[in-house]
């Protein structure tokens, strides 16, 4: 009988200690992936599927020779073969993440979410003879929860990269068109700032939505205005390029509260307040044979959108103390710059190497609660020479909240005795550090053990440090 509470007892503290996910999860990681070998390369972009579906896709990318096996289910009995001779690339691809947090913030628990998506990139010239033209879309289907909402006080960082709007809905669709032998390309339809402007792939290879798939204090400024993730507004850019090494992009991007409406079709116009146009200036030097590649940036963008002042209020009096909405604001900026550079390189694939990154982004904090945020890491792609798809990585991020926010939430305490929205403490910074390892299991692929620790949740010293186990599992069929 003793013996049988003692078990009962230890399957509780298993269960309601969130670890046994964790466990289980990591085991089967080390179990499958550290003894697999890589059944062969797929191309000179190496084994590792570096797309996940809310990964901005590459500007201008080298040619590549077409391959068949990046996918679990390989050539579809001869139809992928089929499809891309006559300009259509269908990519199905299913994601899923399950995180727990074990210690600190607001309460411990585990979450889940997973996406479905199906991504289509149509080639003009092979399907129809119209050379340069091309389309690109992108349908999801997301479900779950999100761990730093239910556990982490709200915290607007997220450490699951794929949470956001629960449903089906279409994320871009957009033509391209490339002239001057591709020194100008032009692009108008349905899409968001995320595909091009203070984006980098490396940025969505880790978890923390922090930086995937921008630094969040852009779209944290004006979510009507800069916005990424499941949304689409109407837009159109131009990007030029001189020369192969340098490229100046601007564009002008619907500012809208209705992002498409909820499932993405919701076209119309009239509630349009703004436009954003944004702006970036790139030098991509090492691009040539045996080089090491690098690629530098710098941007900006310019809202005419007008927005609710966070700190005045319409008679320029501080809304902590009257409670009227806040004065209207127009005219708002952000600036960013970003960096990576290949240190060394891992073997004969293009992508495999030491890559070190940068970024830092600022934005107007008189209409954000998000102003400035700074994040350094790197990526080391085919250390382990004998599984040259993996991939492992650390990224540090800190971010800042405005100053006029936390002035707000301070002078609201000492009039009320307690902060605003529910917040236990001024919001002044965070700290995200986050370290992954990417198993490339077989072809299409990939499991993926992620841990983040948080300094100040939701940017509130009152809030516990965190510690945070996620686990994606990636397959492109």
């Amino acid at each position: 009988m003793v013996k049988k509470r003692v078990i009962q007892k230890l399957v509780i503290v298993f269960h309601k200690s969130y670890v046994k996910l964790y466990i289980l999860a990591y085991a089967a990681f080390f179990w499958i992936a550290l003894p697999f070998p890589l059944f062969a390369q797929i191309n000179e972009f190496g084994t590792r599927q570096r797309m996940d579906l809310s990964q901005p896709p590459v500007a201008n990318p080298p040619p590549k020779p077409v391959d068949y096996y990046q996918h679990l289910l390989g050539d579809w009995g001869g139809g992928r073969r089929w499809l891309i001779s006559h300009g259509i690339d269908l990519t199905p691809t299913f994601m899923v993440e399950a995180a727990g947090n074990i210690s600190g913030g607001t309460s411990q628990g585990s979450d889940y979410v997973g996406r479905f998506g199906l991504s289509v990139e149509i080639d003009g010239e092979k399907l129809a003879g119209a050379r340069g033209l091309k389309l690109h879309g992108l349908m999801i289907k997301k479900f779950g929860r999100d761990l730093s909402a239910d556990h982490l006080g709200g915290d607007p960082y997220s450490v699951m990269e794929l949470y956001g709007s629960v449903g089906t809905r279409l994320q871009y669709l957009y033509f391209t068109e490339d002239i001057l032998n591709k020194k100008v390309q032009f692009g108008v339809g349905r899409l968001n700032q995320s595909l091009l402007f203070d984006s980098s792939p490396i940025y969505c290879n880790f978890l923390s939505l922090a930086l995937c798939a921008v630094p969040k204090v852009l779209p944290g400024a004006n979510f009507d205005g800069f916005y990424n993730s499941a949304k689409n507004n109407w837009a159109g850019f131009m990007r030029y390029r001189p020369i192969p090494e340098i490229y100046f992009q601007i564009g002008a991007f619907e500012s809208s509260p209705i992002h498409g409406g909820t499932h993405g079709f919701d076209w119309s116009i009239k509630n349009d307040i703004g436009v954003n146009i944004p702006f970036q200036l790139g030098w991509e030097p090492g691009g040539g044979k045996g080089q090491l590649p690098s690629h530098f940036s710098v941007g900006g963008y310019y809202d005419t959108s007008p927005l609710s002042d966070i700190y005045y209020d319409i008679n320029g009096n501080k809304i902590s103390a009257t409670g009227l909405k806040g004065r209207i604001d127009h005219g708002h900026t952000a600036f960013w710059a970003q960096a990576d550079h290949m240190l060394w390189r891992n073997g004969s694939p293009s992508n495999a190497g030491m890559v070190i990154f940068g970024n830092f982004t600022t934005s107007d904090p008189h209409i954000s609660a998000f102003h400035k945020q700074f994040s350094i890491g790197f990526e080391d792609v085919g250390q382990i020479r004998s599984r040259p798809g993996d991939a492992f990585g650390i990224q540090v991020t800190r971010t800042f909240q405005s100053k006029y926010k936390k002035n707000y939430q301070i002078e609201y305490y000492d009039l009320h005795e307690k902060y605003p929205k529910g917040i236990l403490s001024p919001q002044d910074h965070e700290v995200i550090i986050e370290a992954q390892y990417s198993f490339h299991i077989y072809r299409g692929f990939d499991l993926q053990p992620d841990f983040q620790y948080i300094i100040h949740p939701n940017s509130q010293s009152s809030i516990p440090n965190s510690a945070v186990f996620v686990g994606r599992g990636r397959i492109s069929l």
